[in-house]
C-alpha cells in the first residue's frame, strides 16, 4: 500500500477502473477529509456529512468504468459533493416546506371542522326541538344517551316498535332538514 501513497490521481483512477481495490482505498484516504470539510462547511451535521462522503465514493466506484474522463480527480469529488449537499439541501427544504404546509392545513381544516360540528350540533338541537314532544324525547334518549330501542321502550312504557317508528320518522324529517349537510347524515 505505501507505493500507493506515491501514485499520481490519475494512475490511482487507471487502477480503479481495472478494479484495483488498494488504489481506490488510497484514492478514499487521499481525498476524504477534504470532501467532508467540503460538505461540513455547508451543513454542520456530521453524519449528513460522512453519509454524503460515502454517497459520493460509493458512486465513483460504481461508475469507475466512464472514470477517465475527469481531468482533475479532486475538483470532480468537490463537485460531486457540492450537488450531493445542494440536493439534500433542496430535499430538506422541500420536506420542512411539506411539513410545514401539512400543519397549516391540518389546523385550517381542524378549525374549519370545528366549526361545521358546530353548526351541525345546533342544526341538530333545533331540529329536535321542533318534533312533538314524545319523539323528541325518544330521539334525544336513542341519540343522546346511546340507550337501545328496548331500553327506551322499558323507560317509556311502550313498544319497541313504536321507538323504532318514532326514530326512523325522526331521522327521515332531519335528513330532510339537513338538505345539502346530507353528507353528515351516517354520523348522526
Amino acid at each position: 500500500m505505501h507505493e500507493y501513497n506515491v501514485i499520481s490521481d490519475d494512475k490511482l483512477v487507471e487502477l480503479i477502473r481495472i478494479e484495483d481495490h488498494v488504489a481506490f482505498q488510497t484514492l478514499y484516504q487521499r481525498h476524504w477529509s477534504k470532501l467532508y470539510q467540503s460538505a461540513f462547511n455547508v451543513c454542520k451535521d456530521r453524519e449528513i456529512c460522512m453519509d454524503i462522503c460515502q454517497e459520493v465514493f460509493i458512486w465513483f466506484w460504481e461508475h469507475r468504468t466512464s472514470a477517465s474522463l475527469i481531468s482533475s480527480v479532486q475538483g470532480y469529488l468537490l463537485a460531486a459533493v457540492k450537488y450531493k449537499m445542494i440536493s439534500h439541501l433542496r430535499k430538506g427544504k422541500v420536506k420542512d416546506n411539506f411539513i410545514v404546509n401539512t400543519k397549516s392545513l391540518s389546523e385550517t381544516y381542524t378549525i374549519e371542522g370545528n366549526i361545521e360540528v358546530k353548526e351541525l350540533q345546533s342544526i341538530i338541537r333545533e331540529f329536535v326541538e321542533s318534533l312533538p314532544e314524545k319523539c323528541a324525547e325518544i330521539f334525544k334518549m336513542s341519540r343522546n344517551e346511546y340507550l337501545s330501542n328496548k331500553e327506551i321502550a322499558g323507560k317509556l312504557g311502550i313498544s319497541e316498535k313504536t321507538v323504532e317508528n318514532q326514530i326512523t320518522i325522526a331521522l327521515r324529517k332531519l335528513k330532510g332538514a339537513l338538505g345539502n349537510l346530507s353528507c353528515w347524515f351516517p354520523l348522526i
